[in-house]
């Protein structure tokens, strides 16, 4: 029986020890993996943020050539009916 008792000891100690040094590691890990992850996070943050501007700057030249479009038909359209009218 003293064989027996002395490997269930020496798992319960392995198991231990076993979930100890998983902590340790695992917290270095953790940090790695959030400096990673917040890095990553930064660097998309700024991707998303350029993307943002381009689209912006699109979307405010499309907006002037269809306001100045808008313009010149309307302006195109008045000297058609003065033309018409003979004024």
């Amino acid at each position: 029986m003293k064989k027996g008792g002395s490997f269930f000891w020496g798992l319960i100690l392995g198991t231990i020890a076993g979930l100890i040094v998983g902590i340790i590691l695992s917290t270095r890990k953790e940090n790695k993996i959030r400096n990673i992850l917040g890095g990553k996070t930064e660097e998309l943050r700024d991707n998303l943020q350029e993307i943002g501007k381009k689209i912006g700057k699109k979307v405010h030249k499309i907006k002037s050539d269809i306001e100045a479009k808008w313009k010149k038909n309307k302006i195109d359209k008045i000297d058609k009916v003065e033309e018409e009218l003979g004024t």
